[in-house]
Order: C-alpha cells, then sequence, then structure tokens
C-alpha cells in the first residue's frame, strides 16, 4: 500500500487564522440599554393589566363568607341571609363555605390569615371574644376588622316532649338526685351554648354530662333521637321543633322573656342570675381598606333595614340589633374581658 493515500487527519483542518480566533462582537452599549427598556416596559404593562383584572372597581368578583359552624344553625342562617340580601347592593355574589371547629377558632384563624382586600369576611358570633380565654386560638377581636353586629339571640333550655320534666324546677331535682348522670350536648366545646350550660350548672349547683357536637344542629338532632336529656341552643334554633311538638321548652337564659317563648319562665325570674346571649356580625382581616369597609358595611346595614331581616328576626326570636364598625369594636373587646374572667372559672370547676 502507497502511504501517501492515507493523509493524517490533522492535514484536513485549515490551520487556525487571526479571525476565526477573534471573539464575537460584543452587543453594543445602546443596544443593551433597549433590550433593558423594551423588557422594563412590557413587565410594568403585564402588571398594571393584572392590577386592572383583578383590583378594578370594588368589588370585581364574588365575596367569600367563612361560617364558623355547621349548616342549618344560628350562625349559618343569619350569614346566608344577609349574604343573600346583600348582593343587590354589592352587585356580585357572596358565596358561604362553612368551616366548623373547635368552637370556631379554625373559621376565624382562617379568615384573619386572608388578604385584607374584602373578598374574604367571616361570620363573627360571639364565639370570637371566647376562644382566646378557651386556649384554641391565638385570635381574638383585636385582630380583626369588624364589620358590624346585626343580631342577638338568647338561649333556651329544651328537652323532648316526652321528657317527664314539665318545668325547670322539676329538671333541676332531678338532675341534683343524679349527679353527672344527665346528659346534655351543646353546639361544641367552648362555645357560647356550652358556656351557658357551665352557667346554669354553677348557679343552679348541680353536675351534668356534656357532649359536643359541631353546631347546634347537631345536638338537636341528638336531642330529638334520645340520644341525651337536654340541649341548650339558640331560642330560634330550637324554635321549629317546639312548634311542632317535638321539643319542649324549660327555661329562657336571660332578664326578659323571648317573643317566641312568651309563657316560659327566664333565669332571672326564677332567682337565678345567669345567661349569656349569642350574637352576630361580620368581620374581615385586620387592615381593609376604609373605602372598602364603609362598602360592606353599607351593603350590611341596607340589608339589616330590610323588611325580610326584620320579619325573619321576628319569627326566628331574634333581636335584631346593628352596631357599626366602632361600636361592635368595642362591645366585642368588652364581651372577650368578661370572658377572660369567666371562663377559666368555670373549666375549672369541681365536678
Amino acid at each position: 500500500m502507497n502511504g501517501s493515500s492515507f493523509s493524517s487527519p490533522a492535514a484536513s483542518v485549515p490551520a487556525p487564522t487571526r479571525a476565526n480566533l477573534s471573539p464575537a462582537p460584543k452587543p453594543s452599549v445602546l443596544t443593551a440599554m433597549s433590550f433593558g427598556k423594551v423588557t422594563a416596559l412590557l413587565a410594568t404593562a403585564l402588571l398594571f393589566t393584572g392590577c386592572q383584572s383583578e383590583d378594578g372597581p370594588y368589588p370585581s368578583r364574588e365575596l367569600k363568607l367563612i361560617v364558623q359552624a355547621s349548616p342549618g344553625g344560628l350562625s349559618d342562617s343569619v350569614s346566608r341571609i344577609m349574604a343573600s340580601l346583600s348582593e343587590a347592593d354589592l352587585g356580585v355574589p357572596i358565596v358561604c363555605e362553612n368551616k366548623p371547629g373547635a368552637s370556631g377558632a379554625l373559621a376565624f384563624s382562617y379568615v384573619t390569615r386572608r388578604l385584607p382586600d374584602g373578598y374574604t369576611i367571616g361570620h363573627a358570633p360571639v364565639e370570637i371574644a371566647m376562644v382566646r380565654s378557651l386556649g384554641y386560638a391565638d385570635v381574638g377581636p383585636e385582630d380583626m376588622d369588624l364589620i358590624c353586629l346585626v343580631q342577638k339571640s338568647p338561649p333556651v333550655l329544651v328537652v323532648r316532649s316526652d321528657a317527664p320534666w314539665k318545668s325547670f324546677d322539676e329538671f333541676l331535682s332531678a338532675a341534683r338526685e343524679r349527679p353527672g348522670g344527665f346528659i346534655m350536648a351543646n353546639s361544641g366545646t367552648g362555645s357560647i351554648w356550652h358556656f351557658n350550660t357551665l352557667l346554669m350548672e354553677k348557679y343552679a349547683d348541680f353536675r351534668v354530662t356534656h357532649v359536643p357536637y359541631s353546631g347546634s344542629s347537631g345536638s338537636l338532632a341528638s336531642l330529638l333521637g334520645g340520644h341525651v336529656d337536654a340541649v341548650i341552643s339558640g331560642a330560634a334554633e330550637a324554635v321549629a321543633n317546639v312548634q311542632a311538638g317535638r321539643l319542649r321548652p324549660l327555661i329562657v337564659l336571660a332578664e326578659n322573656r323571648s317573643q317566641l317563648y312568651p309563657d316560659v319562665p327566664t333565669t332571672h325570674e326564677l332567682g337565678y342570675p345567669f345567661g349569656a346571649p349569642a350574637w352576630g356580625g361580620f368581620f374581615g382581616p385586620k387592615g381593609i381598606p376604609q373605602d372598602v369597609m364603609t362598602q360592606l358595611q353599607n351593603a350590611f346595614r341596607k340589608a339589616y333595614d330590610s323588611p325580610e331581616w326584620i320579619k325573619l328576626c321576628k319569627e326566628r326570636g331574634m333581636e335584631p340589633v346593628f352596631l357599626n364598625s366602632e361600636e361592635f369594636r368595642e362591645f366585642a373587646l368588652e364581651q372577650a374581658k368578661f370572658f377572660s374572667k369567666e371562663i377559666p372559672e368555670l373549666l375549672t370547676m369541681s365536678r
């Protein structure tokens, strides 16, 4: 073989020249600056467009209303009815979402962690003034923007209509004969109706066994099913079953008689100075812009003034009470102070 027929690989590669060893030309300073300006302008345009769709005139999309109790109870009814009545003024839907648990602490904590843009608000029951003293969550009225209060509701003690006790005195005598033997359901450990049951134990000097549910609808269903002996619930929550003849009211835990139960005596009439009403309003995360707060408060005020709301309060035994944002805040802080004193004592009662 002739060695000249095989060429070296290196021989086929062209020798490097000055031209192909030179680095690629850098973009001019003007080109780099122009690119940066275009990028910034595009980013600004996109940001502006996004803000317009999300942060247009309030409200531009549906609101979410978080309810701390299960469907069917007083809190749920108040929230859904007020939401329905307020939608026309706001011009957008208000969607209720139930988040029961820990006497409302789960719902309160959830709402206070949302953006304070007015699109997530919550139902504000009396428990907003209680959960910190109960140790369920480090949240209270001072951590919220309180929008308004719309109602109060007295508690009532009810038993099945076929129960042997026809009066509170008969119920009390039987309960004292069986310390801890009576079973009473409530709307959740630490709830306002549980608190009233503890007040009854303290001031009437007897003890029961407590069974918690995630709302009054559950506790009343348990009573109707014969699983417990008695329930303290809102006057409005029990009225349908009382009117249907399935439940018997024994006493209203208040100073004045309820318009729903005009023939039923109150604790104060019988010499027992106890009873803490439930109340309800609305709140949002702290830091909601003032113009948004004003729109929400005005919408709820118009709903409160409607014939539909006044009629509902009368039918359900609720006392219509409207407090604006500042008035509600002052009231809620006073309630929190009251519960911070009473709750530790009630929870440590001897049994």
